[in-house]
């Protein structure tokens, strides 16, 4: 049987990123545990900046079906 792999997604790979991607998260965690109301605002405005990115590409696709 065929192997079936996610796109976007490599298995395996190096330990370097494995390193990296562990000590960003790490590093999530401990500025949310030392500035727990920091990162609300950031988080905040992370999600109204995706908002407004969804709200013009919505307003941009309506634009060209008018």
């Amino acid at each position: 049987m065929a192997k079936q792999t996610i796109p976007g997604v490599q298995a395996g790979g190096g330990i370097m990123p494995k390193l990296i991607g562990a000590a960003i998260t790490f590093a999530v965690l401990v500025l949310i545990v030392k500035h727990p109301a920091e990162s609300a605002v950031w988080a905040k405005g992370a999600f109204e900046l995706f908002l407004a990115l969804v709200s013009g590409f919505a307003q941009f696709f309506q634009g060209l079906m008018a």
